[in-house]
């Protein structure tokens, strides 16, 4: 549990763990055939955003294999995102100070890149990290060595013998009576899904010496679980991020997580959040290469689109946004090769950008990119009256997004406003407002 995020973080390295059936497990020696996910380790989360693109397929010769679903809002993209972070009483750090320190600016680290922190009861992750090992999953563990244990048990180390041992105690009964004590936590762990977009946590409480793990390797293995042994029970993903380091020298590491299929949404944030902490890169202590890019997400029901007159957050037409659960990304420009115009007759007034021909001086005119669900991009675009139409826009990065175009004819009588930059900016000389 936690075997592809707990050693990350004590090598200062991103453990990625995909969201269950995406990567094959087919030729993999089971641990609990249910629950297993085979996970990467990386120096950086694109890197593991690459071998997502690579590795995610549909296995038709593994019975847990699963299609890769699309998502809706990409939280790890996004200007603003809502964390979850248990309460203060919940947190574990089993007397190492310099983890909770490292913690808290963890914390200031997810609100500097845009997220808004969300203190929630902790208590059904931690209930159901139990399960895993005090409840009748350990008896998928003894099926996965079954015919092993059986003749050769003594050849097992001491610890795992043990608790296998405990799946012999276990009726089909208990079984089920644990799948409906499953059933329950994951309804109350939904629940608070609804009021945030990923998981905040460290990836775990201390590090310990091996001498330390030797001398009471359950009660201290149950530890390092604290944070993670809920993950695959709950169906979720995960991504393991570098956060630091103790006085001592010894790496410390958050966990990112959320439900299944967010997956590229956790490595985006992943990526922003190793580009603000620009951490060596594991124990070679290679610098953190600031020039590497996020791949574009494959999967996403959403479509992009940028605004720039009436429908800009807090004018008359953003509603028509709002309504269709669109969420603002970012506010940006265009690149600077654009003009905006004010449409003389409009009600409410709108402007209508268009680009500038080759001999034209153009500027760059302020946008906001949102982010709307594929099955609204129709009803929108069909209030959308001439002259004005979507087409393809160049923002200032580069990156090509639909948004609003005007039909050239329309501003042969209308005046040319693009040196005010945005169609916020002429509203205000309009109204005199700062």
């Amino acid at each position: 549990a936690g075997s592809g995020r707990v050693p990350a973080a004590f090598n200062n390295l991103v453990g990625y763990k995909p969201t269950k059936g995406w990567f094959s497990a087919h030729g993999v020696v089971p641990a609990c055939r249910s629950l297993d996910t085979l996970s990467v380790f990386t120096y950086t989360a694109a890197d593991a955003a690459h071998i997502l693109a690579i590795a995610a397929a549909y296995d038709a010769e593994n019975s847990y294999s699963r299609e890769r679903e699309a998502v809706g809002f990409n939280f790890g993209a996004a200007s603003h995102f809502r964390f979850g972070i248990p309460r203060q009483q919940q947190l574990k750090f089993f007397d190492n100070h310099d983890s909770e320190r490292l913690f808290n600016e963890s914390i200031a680290q997810m609100q500097a890149v845009g997220g808004e922190a969300v203190e929630i009861d902790f208590t059904p992750f931690i209930e159901t990290a139990r399960l895993l090992y005090e409840g009748p999953w350990i008896a998928e563990r003894y099926a996965a060595i079954r015919s092993f244990y059986d003749l050769h048990s003594d050849q097992i180390i001491a610890p795992v013998r043990e608790i296998i041992a405990t799946a012999k105690q276990r009726s089909a009964a208990d079984a089920f009576e644990g799948i409906y004590q499953l059933r329950q936590l994951k309804q109350q762990a939904d629940r608070i899904w609804a009021n945030i977009d990923c998981l905040l946590t460290p990836t775990a409480g201390t590090i310990y010496t091996i001498q330390a793990i030797q001398q009471d390797p359950i009660r201290l293995n149950t530890n390092l679980g604290y944070y993670t042994n809920f993950m695959n029970l709950l169906d979720y993903a995960a991504v393991a991020v570098p956060a630091g380091f103790q006085q001592d020298g010894l790496p410390f590491g958050i966990t990112l997580a959320a439900p299944a299929h967010q997956d590229e949404s956790l490595l985006h944030l992943a990526h922003r959040l190793q580009q603000a902490y620009s951490l060596p890169l594991g124990a070679a202590g290679i610098a953190f290469p600031h020039n590497i890019h996020f791949p574009a997400a494959s999967h996403s029901s959403q479509a992009r689109i940028a605004v720039c007159g009436a429908h800009l957050s807090g004018l008359p037409l953003n509603e028509q946004l709002t309504s269709r659960q669109g969420r603002l990304i970012a506010g940006t420009t265009t690149s600077s090769d654009y003009r905006l115009y004010a449409l003389p007759g409009e009600s409410p007034q709108k402007p209508g950008l268009i680009r500038a021909n080759p001999n034209e001086v153009g500027f760059a005119i302020e946008v906001e990119v949102w982010e709307l669900p594929e099955r609204e991009f129709g009803s929108f675009t069909a209030k959308i009256p001439a002259p004005l139409g979507i087409g393809t826009i160049t923002l200032a990065n580069g990156e090509t997004v639909k948004g609003f175009l005007c039909e050239h004819y329309a501003i042969l009588h209308a005046e040319d406003i693009s040196h005010f930059g945005g169609w916020r900016n002429y509203l205000r000389q309009l109204t005199g407002s700062n």
